[in-house]
């Protein structure tokens, strides 16, 4: 999948995968069981892939900083705008930065980040990174995150599962078989939950789906 493929759909506004509301995963693990408001200052969440997730706004409005990494500049400058904030935008290498208040969002390439890039990342919120590369790519992101992440930095990792055959991605069909192939040889995996959430999904019935899946994991760099 050619990095053109996204830069295109965000020129065209095919982006039937940005969501309006909240993840649950995130407000339930990040919120209700979440550290204390008081505790979380020193908590930096990277949002990798993130397009305009208002998720980053909702990281920031609940006391945590903030870093996405974003391939458009369209979606970038989209998220600012819908979010009301005027940001700091400083050029450095082959990578732009945009930051107000505790969010910075890197637009670029995520394969070309480096660790320095990101700061002191303590979490991860994976919702629509993973699944939204084939197959032939995902060694490769869990690689790079591995490389880009520091023992002991959280993961929360959100899949969906169901017969790939039935849809073309993305998103795609991860199995919890091959989130333990890809993460076991850098991460802890904890399954947290699942839960069948096609008949939330309109969308993808009218795509075809018969069965689709929802797991949240928490993976730790080792």
């Amino acid at each position: 999948m050619e990095l053109d493929f996204w830069l295109e759909r965000w020129r065209n506004n095919e982006i039937g995968f940005h969501q309006e509301l909240i993840n649950p995963w995130l407000a339930y693990y990040y919120g209700q069981m979440g550290p204390p408001v008081e505790k979380r200052t020193g908590l930096n969440v990277l949002v990798p892939l993130c397009g305009k997730s208002r998720d980053m706004l909702w990281l920031a409005q609940n006391g945590f900083n903030v870093v996405g990494i974003e391939l458009s500049d369209i979606a970038v400058k989209d998220f600012f705008h819908e979010s009301q904030l005027e940001p700091d935008v400083e050029k450095r290498d082959e990578h732009t930065h945009y930051t107000a208040n505790t969010i910075t969002v890197i637009q670029g390439d995520f394969f070309t980040c480096k660790a320095e890039d990101l700061g002191q990342v303590t979490d991860v919120f994976d919702r629509a990174s993973l699944i939204a590369l084939p197959e032939s790519m995902r060694k490769d992101y869990v690689a790079k995150m591995a490389d880009l992440l520091a023992p002991g930095t959280r993961i929360l990792l959100v899949t969906l599962t169901y017969p790939q055959h039935e849809m073309d991605g993305p998103p795609f069909s991860v199995s919890e078989e091959e989130v333990c192939d890809l993460y076991t040889e850098h991460f802890k995996i904890e399954k947290l939950a699942a839960k069948n959430t096609l008949d939330l999904e309109p969308r993808f019935k009218e795509r075809g789906l018969t069965s689709l899946v929802e797991t949240a994991y928490k993976l730790t760099k080792q």
